[in-house]
């Protein structure tokens, strides 16, 4: 079963030219990271929701519309040392949500850049897991991707004598 964008929706996530522009907040956990990693794309540093964003020119594209397991690619220039060394050093898969929303939403005179009001989610998706992750010198790239539960041992966890004594007496 495939997921339907709205079109209008779809065609300004597609559009080139527009009197404001699409920016992506990207929120990147995992338990090893003290804090969330937060970017915006966009040169500027963003405040939504009491938290601030950074601003780091980053490609991030819709999740893929096949009846296939959803997914997207993201890259990021390597620029800031801190992101690239969190998650070379990172085991286990990091949480990644994406967020897009319209500049119309915020004042772009201040700095750090501010909502208005409460800006409109344009497209958004959460809970996706952050794997196949490359780091050099110029970017970062993944691939994200939701869990497979299918490809999961069944079941993952036994009842044994060391797990469960009382079971075993």
């Amino acid at each position: 079963m495939t997921r339907t964008i709205p079109a209008g929706i779809q065609q300004q996530l597609e559009r080139t030219s527009s009197p404001d522009a699409l920016i992506w907040f990207l929120t990147i956990r995992h338990p090893n990271l003290a804090d969330p990693i937060r970017l915006v794309s966009d040169v500027f540093d963003y405040v939504l929701d009491g938290n601030t964003y950074t601003g780091l020119v980053f490609d991030a594209k819709p999740v893929s519309d096949t009846d296939q397991s959803p997914f997207t690619e993201l890259r990021v220039a390597n620029v800031d040392r801190r992101i690239g060394q969190a998650l070379r050093g990172a085991t286990g898969r990091a949480k990644v949500a994406a967020v897009a929303r319209s500049t119309a939403d915020f004042d772009l005179t201040a700095n750090p850049r501010t909502a208005i009001g409460t800006p409109d989610v344009v497209y958004s998706f959460s809970q996706f897991d952050l794997v196949d992750v490359e780091v050099n010198a110029a970017e970062i790239t993944g691939r994200l991707t939701l869990p497979d539960y299918s490809q999961e041992p069944s079941p993952s966890l036994r009842a044994t004598a060391d797990m469960c004594p009382g079971l075993f007496w």
